[in-house]
Order: structure tokens, then C-alpha cells, then sequence
């Protein structure tokens, strides 16, 4: 069955303030997990582009359910990637980090292990003994309570008729790990990318943090509203606290004199905006200097979101 992504980019615009909380949430739970693993949120971009191609040239050759599942993930030295395939320049350009930083970045990832390069063979693994089932089950659970969300409010409004459990997509998810994950991470690849035109990893956590907590004081109002209607109404509407930079420090793992820097900055482009407690919360993004830049990334990751939601459903709809 085929859902069209633009339809869907459509509906979750036209209901920006019921919706986007939890894609929020899903974000933030997602770079808090890359950061445990990886403790370096740009080498986690660079690993999560090597995961990808690895596993959708995997993909490719699969022609047996079972080899899809979680389980076969864990099976050793099944996934490997010609060195030939990892070449810088590429890989700068579509994640918008520097050459040089994406250099740095996988000599880190083979220095901690997390990337295996065999130099003989001139072949790529990833070292899966130091993804902790643990934690990969934390992001399986996030996914699909993110999934979960968003088809009740289709299903309540009509668009997907039919009732699924998180139960379901769980088990779903785990059955064609590998087709869930390559999906999952080329929209984080390509999401993170978008957003890295404006601002810089850990600065994207801190706002992504604080429009969480920001938007989910306002995803209950009765009304659903666009994004632009509700960051133009964003003081108004919320009536609740921000975050100290103690607690988005803790939160990200990110060190507070660092966080308090990123925000002084996030401040001066009017991203966010600091109450008389200090405290930070979502600026109105569309009054700004930068709003003309920033609406249409909104704009864009509002489509790649569509894309990503029509593929998982159709992912969890068809048989393999």
C-alpha cells in the first residue's frame, strides 16, 4: 500500500502543535542515546551514514525474512563495506560537516572500536559488541512510541483506518530491523543535515530540548495550529517554565559552560528566549532576523518527516 508523503507533510502541518511535541521527544531521546554511545554527537552523524550504507547494501542482497530481524544484527562479521565506498568529500557534503572534521571524526570511530577497518581486505564493520542491546532496545522503544502517536491521531482523524497496537509496531520493527533502521537513519542524516545549514550539533540539542518542553505545554489546546501560528503565539500560549542551563546541561550530557555558550547565541538569533528566571524557551521563529532562513528548513523537515512516516507505513504494511 502507498501513503503519498506529500499528503502526509500536509496534515502534519496543518496540526504542527498536536503533532510535533512528540517528534521532539523522539529527537531529543534519540541524541541523548548517541551520545552514551558514541560520546560525540558529529562522530555519531559520520557512524550513522557508514550504519546506513552498510546495511542498505545488506538490504539489497536479502532475499529471507529472518535476516532482516534484530537478532540478525547481532550475528557477527555478516555486514561489511569496501573501503572505496567511505570517501570524504561525499560524506562532508551530505552531512554538512567539514572534510577535515569528518576525517577526525572516523579516526575517532576506529580508534574507539566502534568501526572496524580491516586494512588487508580494505573492508569497514561495525563493531556491534559495543552497541549494548540495551540501548538499541531504548531507541526501538522510542521509534515505535513515536510511531504509535502519530497513527493514533491519523486514525482518529480518518486518514489510517486501521488500529495498531505499539505493541505491534514493536515487534514489527524488530521482525525488519533492517529495513526500519536504514530508513531511520537516512532521515536522521538528512534531518540533521537540514538543520546543521543554521546551527551546529549540540546546538540543535539544546533547541530541540527547549521546543520540547516549550510545545508540549501547548499541544493540549484544543485547536490544532500551523507552525507558523503557534511560534507567532508562542509567549502567549505558554504560560509554563523553561529550562535552566543546569538541566540542559544534565539532559545532553553537553558541559554547562558550553551549553551557556550555545545559548548565548541561540539568543542573539532569536531562537531562544530567556524569562526572568533565566530560564529558556522557544523564541518566535518567525519575527526573527533569521526567520527567512529558518521557515523553510521548518518547511523542509516538515517534508522529510512526511517521506519517513509514509515509509515506515508502508514498511510495517507490507509483507516481506
Amino acid at each position: 500500500m502507498k501513503f503519498e508523503p506529500s499528503k502526509l507533510s500536509k496534515i502534519i502541518e496543518q496540526n504542527y502543535s498536536h503533532l510535533m511535541p512528540d517528534f521532539f521527544e523522539m529527537q531529543t531521546e534519540c541524541l541523548a542515546s548517541l551520545n552514551i554511545i558514541y560520546h560525540d554527537l558529529d562522530a555519531s552523524l559520520v557512524a550513522m551514514f557508514l550504519t546506513s550504507e552498510l546495511y542498505k547494501n545488506t538490504v539489497k542482497e536479502i532475499n529471507s525474512k529472518s535476516k532482516i530481524s534484530l537478532k540478525c544484527f547481532y550475528q557477527k562479521d555478516n555486514f561489511k563495506l569496501p573501503v572505496s565506498t567511505y570517501k570524504i568529500k561525499h560524506i562532508s557534503t551530505i552531512l554538512n560537516l567539514p572534510r577535515e572534521t569528518v576525517r577526525r571524526k572516523k579516526v575517532k570511530l576506529i580508534k574507539d572500536k566502534i568501526i572496524i577497518l580491516d586494512k588487508k581486505k580494505k573492508l569497514y564493520t561495525l563493531n556491534i559488541n559495543v552497541i549494548e542491546k540495551k540501548k538499541l532496545d531504548t531507541q526501538i522503544d522510542n521509534l515505535s512510541k513515536f510511531l504509535f502517536k502519530f497513527l493514533v491521531f491519523f486514525n482518529h482523524n480518518r486518514f489510517f483506518v486501521k488500529e495498531v497496537s505499539r505493541e505491534q509496531i514493536k515487534k514489527d520493527i524488530e521482525d525488519k530491523f533492517l529495513l526500519y533502521l536504514t530508513k531511520f537513519l537516512d532521515f536522521q542524516i538528512s534531518y540533521f543535515a537540514n538543520m546543521k545549514t543554521l546551527l551546529d550539533i549540540e546546538s540543535i540539542f539544546i533547541v530541540l530540548l527547549c521546543t520540547l518542553n516549550t510545545t508540549s505545554q501547548i499541544k493540549n489546546k484544543k485547536e490544532p495550529m500551523t507552525h507558523k501560528n503557534m511560534f507567532s503565539r508562542i509567549h502567549q500560549l505558554n504560560s509554563t517554565f523553561g529550562l535552566n542551563a543546569t538541566s540542559i546541561a544534565e539532559i545532553t550530557r553537553v558541559p554547562r559552560t558550553t551549553v551557556l555558550r550555545k545559548i548565548s547565541n541561540l539568543e542573539k538569533i532569536g531562537i531562544l528566549k530567556k524569562d526572568k528566571f533565566k530560564r529558556y524557551v522557544s523564541d518566535d521563529l518567525t519575527s526573527s532576523d533569521l526567520s527567512t532562513k529558518k521557515i523553510p528548513i521548518m518547511y523542509n523537515n516538515i517534508k522529510q518527516l512526511g517521506v519517513f512516516f509514509s515509509q515506515c507505513l508502508e514498511t510495517y504494511l507490507a509483507k516481506y
